[in-house]
């Protein structure tokens, strides 16, 4: 089952689909998926149709100001990595108070900036995570700004990223972020797929987050660059789906309260 589901953050509208078992009864475990920057909830949704058939519940959303496809309120030029964590939580916030959420068993997967993203996000409530996935996620993202903008009184009012705008504030927030602390804050488990030929965000980034994460670990993806594609994307899918059943809380499954 496939429908359009919106959580409101703010006075945003986040526009998304949430993808349950055709079968739908009682409540499911949910995967919140997040999309890398510029992107929209098209990145992730090869995963939900991978994790839906294993009885796995997903919720796939553009982010407020997410890039130029984005189907949720917002501007790009507003969009920082921070706001994409507000936006992550108020979709946690939403999902578990939901009826057919398994509020024991949401867990977080992010791509690319929308691992950071959700890196924040687990920090500020860890035990309402059960456990996250990132895929290559971008904490290079934090030496682009600093190697960019020397000193923080240097950062423009508007400047492009990867040919796409962006405001002051996307720069400003990462500034503001110590990305270490919060994956100290982060002490459950976290599984990191990253591919070894990846030339935006090298694979050294996710070898250094393992270490800063109390209990995560990596696996390479090989002759994988900056995002996956065809077999790269089932390899990941299967990694995901054993890693979340893993570490699935036992009750629900799937079944009634």
């Amino acid at each position: 089952m496939q429908k359009t589901y919106i959580v409101e953050r703010d006075g945003y509208h986040i526009s998304g689909e949430l993808y349950l078992p055709d079968d739908a009864k009682g409540r499911y475990p949910i995967v919140i998926m997040a999309h890398g920057f510029g992107g929209s909830r098209e990145g992730t949704r090869p995963y939900a149709e991978l994790l839906v058939r294993e009885g796995i519940g997903c919720y796939i959303f553009d982010f407020c100001g997410g890039g130029l496809s984005s189907r949720s309120d917002g501007k790009m030029t507003d969009m920082s990595v921070l706001t994409e964590s507000k936006d992550i939580e108020a979709v946690v916030e939403n999902i578990r108070k939901a009826p057919f959420a398994d509020r024991k068993n949401i867990f977080l997967m992010g791509e690319s900036q929308g691992g950071v993203a959700s890196t924040i996000a687990a920090s500020k409530t860890p035990k309402e995570i059960r456990a996250m996935v990132l895929l290559y996620p971008a904490y290079i993202l934090f030496d682009d700004a600093k190697n960019r903008y020397p000193k923080k009184e240097m950062i423009e009012e508007t400047t492009t990223v990867f040919g796409l705008p962006v405001g002051r504030r996307y720069y400003e927030d990462a500034f503001s972020l110590d990305i270490h602390d919060c994956m100290g804050k982060y002490d459950r488990n976290v599984l990191i797929l990253h591919g070894n030929i990846d030339q935006v965000v090298p694979i050294s980034y996710s070898l250094d987050a393992r270490k800063n994460f109390p209990a995560a670990k990596i696996i390479q993806i090989t002759d994988a660059g900056h995002g996956f594609y065809g077999k790269e994307v089932v390899k990941a899918g299967k990694e995901m789906i054993s890693f979340i059943q893993e570490n699935m809380d036992e009750p629900c499954k799937g079944g009634l309260l």
